[in-house]
């Protein structure tokens, strides 16, 4: 679908034709995911991918954010629990996934400029939970916020005449390009455009999967500590990082794909 093709390319484009993503020489393991939130097939993908040797789960889903511009949305302090099913399923993951080592697993931390700790998935303390800055070094206007953000990746903004990423899309006139130069190419086999935290959590995985590449010997929580070391903490001001070096808007900082693979 146009989703899930664009974040893929975000992560693992090859760059052999027209977009490359952050680690171009992983493979991709596409799991179509339609069901309900907090299904029982939810819970079964996370076991499955494990099961079939994913090393890295990347996931822009979660519950139905508010509107990011208007502060009066009641769902901004809708609190949606993670299922035990799921729960369970990403405990199963990071405990036997990768021979034991576990599956590194990045979210979404959700586009609605709301609290990520009312988001009982992306605020699991055994995944990474991804928020969004723009090429400005600030918080995209619509990313999450809350003490469950681990770190920023880049991606659009929904305010300023920023560029969004470019990425993969559905070939030809399918997807979000329809075939204009505009969005990206006059095929229409790519996109210029995408964006939200789904963008950033898939560049998030991409790194992670870099930083497997160089030493795959890394446990899953070495690998999210080793993340957090590779942080640039951007907007000094605004973030208003604490004494522990966190930030409300950006984690520990924007992800430095260069330094994560140099402390791997």
């Amino acid at each position: 679908d146009n989703h899930g093709t664009a974040c893929a390319g975000v992560a693992v484009g090859n760059g052999f034709h027209g977009a490359s993503g952050v680690a171009p020489k992983a493979r991709l393991m596409a799991i179509r995911y339609a069901s309900p939130l907090g299904s029982q097939a939810e819970a079964d993908a996370f076991i499955w991918a494990a099961q079939h040797g994913a090393d890295v789960i990347s996931c822009s889903w979660g519950p139905e954010d508010g509107a990011w511009w208007n502060p009066l949305d009641p769902l901004h302090h809708t609190v949606v629990p993670l299922p035990d099913s799921t729960r369970l399923a990403i405990d199963w993951a990071v405990t036997n996934g990768r021979n034991g080592k576990g599956c590194v697993i990045t979210w979404a931390a959700g586009n609605g400029n709301e609290s990520v700790d009312n988001d009982g998935y992306a605020s699991y303390d055994k995944v990474i939970a991804v928020a969004a800055c723009h090429a400005q070094g600030k918080k995209s206007a619509y990313s999450d916020f809350g003490k469950a953000i681990w770190c920023a990746f880049p991606s659009n903004d929904t305010l300023l005449p920023i560029p969004g990423i470019w990425t993969t899309d559905r070939s030809g006139p399918d997807g979000y390009n329809p075939g204009q130069v505009s969005r990206g190419d006059a095929a229409g086999n790519y996109v210029n455009d995408f964006g939200g935290t789904s963008s950033a959590c898939p560049g998030v995985a991409g790194v992670a999967a870099l930083v497997l590449a160089r030493n795959p010997s890394l446990r899953w929580d070495e690998v999210k500590d080793l993340l957090k070391r590779s942080c640039d903490q951007i907007d000094p001001t605004g973030g208003k990082y604490g004494t522990n070096g966190r930030s409300l808007l950006y984690g520990y900082g924007r992800l430095n794909a260069k330094r994560a693979v140099e402390l791997a």
